[in-house]
């Protein structure tokens, strides 16, 4: 008989997830030591703890910063401050 084989089809999507966080100045996004500040706020959990190595926010392809009042305006909850991050 011949053997039957079933091929394993795999589909892949890229998913984009929106986190808002705030400082406590004014940072132009686009320059790579605001967007590592940035990104170094985010990979914290929101009882502002660190997160951990496995943490979607630490093992990010890529990302874009946007200033939050032009995207999305002042009613969106923020998931990080830097009154929350603990030290």
């Amino acid at each position: 008989m011949a053997e039957k084989k079933t091929e394993d089809k795999r589909f892949k999507y890229l998913i984009t997830m929106r986190w808002y966080v705030e400082t406590d100045e004014d940072m132009v996004a686009g320059a790579q030591e605001t967007d590592q500040k940035l990104l170094e706020l985010l990979r914290h959990r929101e009882d502002g703890s660190i997160s951990c190595s496995t943490c979607p926010t630490r093992n990010n392809e890529g990302y874009a910063i946007l200033n939050f009042n032009y995207f999305m305006g002042d009613k969106k909850p923020v998931y990080m401050s830097v009154d929350k991050v603990k030290k």
